[in-house]
């Protein structure tokens, strides 16, 4: 996983500094430095599923989170549609906050496959396309899927500097948001944004 990107922040934002969230994060890695959900769970009160398929990250959750819900479980073996009811509950099909980001970014693609889309929605994703690999076929797949659902971009090819990787800013992820429950015109100051920082289509 790339250095956070303030992923946190932006679910806060859009959501207008929303308590008591539910968030799914596939691919938790460690449980607090680059972390997208640490902040939501410890200071906005969130509840979540992380799922990571790394038994050695399990101590860390288990020290630095335990109050969190940590599965070792393999995100392209799960059926959404059933879990997510157990996991949050049946009565309003609605989740805050997925985060997805396992690698490499076809199997991210697989997990949003896997995802009970005509059922569920999701207010706020952020989906890793590593998109600075070359290889595209994620991240245009998973717009395409997206946009289909009804999900708005507000910030596509979201950069961040990685200097192991390369020594200028890197796109990495696409930003999206469920137009039912963000205000149209934070909807469009993402945009606006995006469009004037945006270096790769």
């Amino acid at each position: 996983a790339l250095p956070i990107s303030w992923q946190d922040l932006f679910v806060l934002t859009v959501l207008g500094g929303k308590h008591n969230g539910r968030y799914l994060e596939v691919g938790g890695h460690v449980p607090i430095d680059n972390n997208n959900t640490c902040l939501l769970h410890r200071e906005f009160g969130w509840n979540g599923v992380t799922l990571e398929l790394d038994p050695a990250h399990f101590p860390l959750w288990r020290d630095h989170r335990p109050e969190s819900c940590f599965l070792i479980a393999d995100a392209l073996a799960v059926d959404y549609a059933q879990a997510l009811p157990l996991w949050f509950g049946d009565a309003v099909r609605r989740l805050d906050y997925p985060q997805l980001d396992i690698d490499p970014s076809t199997n991210t693609l697989a997990v949003l496959k896997r995802l009970p889309l005509d059922t569920w929605r999701f207010s706020v994703i952020t989906f890793e396309t590593d998109a600075y690999t070359g290889d595209m076929r994620a991240r245009d797949e998973s717009r395409k899927i997206l946009a289909a659902h009804g999900y708005v971009p507000v910030a596509r090819d979201v950069c961040v500097l990685f200097p192991p990787v390369s020594p200028q800013p890197i796109p990495f992820e696409d930003w999206w948001v469920d137009p039912a429950v963000v205000a149209p015109e934070i909807i469009s100051t993402f945009q606006r944004i995006n469009a004037s920082t945006m270096k790769v289509s």
